[in-house]
């Protein structure tokens, strides 16, 4: 069985001439949210076998307080820079080529793409919030076997209700 946890970074500081969109970073609240996503995705699904991020400011920073409350190690966190504002297509393409023996996955990303995949894999939502989750299941023995027909989902937690 494969688990996806689909999770959008957490609430960043607002879009500047003087900062490049890649390096803006958490706000205290998305910083507050992050970490306490982190400890509910702990507690509901266990710590991930890997935690895969764009590689922009907020989202890596929105994975590394997320795997402190999972309990990953945060060197270990894959960051990829195809990753930043990629749509669903995209995504799922990346994640279909992770290692079988990768049972579980917490993806960290940005809207429009989180909100993209989490609709395309059957769970219909105009926009996934910032620092908020979804979880998938397959029962599959490869990530190359992912598709929306085959998507389980689990479960949904908004930042807000934390």
């Amino acid at each position: 069985m494969k688990q996806l946890i689909i999770l959008r970074h957490g609430k960043a500081e607002h879009d500047t001439m003087a900062k490049d969109d890649y390096d803006r970073i958490l706000t205290d609240r998305g910083q507050k949210n992050a970490r306490d996503m982190g400890l509910y995705i702990g507690k509901r699904a266990a710590t991930p076998d890997l935690i895969l991020t764009s590689s922009a400011k907020r989202a890596h920073e929105t994975a590394i307080l997320a795997a402190g409350g999972v309990g990953y190690p945060e060197e270990m966190i894959h960051t990829d820079q195809n990753l930043y504002f990629a749509p669903a297509a995209w995504i799922l393409n990346t994640i279909s080529k992770l290692p079988d023996s990768v049972e579980s996955c917490l993806y960290v990303g940005h809207n429009p793409g989180v909100t993209e995949l989490v609709n395309h894999l059957g769970v219909r939502l105009d926009n996934l919030p910032t620092a908020s989750a979804v979880c998938f299941e397959f029962q599959l023995d490869s990530w190359v076997e992912i598709t929306a027909e085959k998507a389980n989902f689990r479960w949904i937690k908004l930042a807000r209700e934390l």
